[in-house]
């Protein structure tokens, strides 16, 4: 969003004369509240900086298809032996083999 204009900050001043403060002072809390309406807005379109940030840093594996994630190209990428960390379910047992 762009910012407050003169004619706009006039007018806001204006709204405030009842709350006999200085200009300075209403001018304060109009960019303040400017500053929160900003923020909400950017929140519900998606385009707030913590959004985008946290959007970018939670999607670096998934570069392509919505469904496909490419695992090995990350940093910390290592191949598992699905065997050795027992999360293959065949039983591989021998025939007869009776297992106390």
């Amino acid at each position: 969003m762009k910012p407050l204009t003169p004619d706009e900050m006039e007018e806001l001043r204006s709204s405030m004369s009842q709350l006999h403060l200085p200009d300075t002072e209403k001018d304060e809390i109009i960019r303040y509240l400017d500053s929160i309406a900003t923020s909400f807005v950017d929140q519900a379109f998606g385009f707030h900086p913590l959004q985008l940030s946290l959007s970018a840093r939670a999607n670096y594996a998934f570069k392509g298809h919505s469904r496909h994630a490419s695992l090995t190209a990350t940093a910390n990428a290592e191949i598992v032996d699905l065997r050795e960390e027992g999360a293959l379910n065949i039983d591989d047992t021998p025939k007869g083999y009776f297992a106390p």
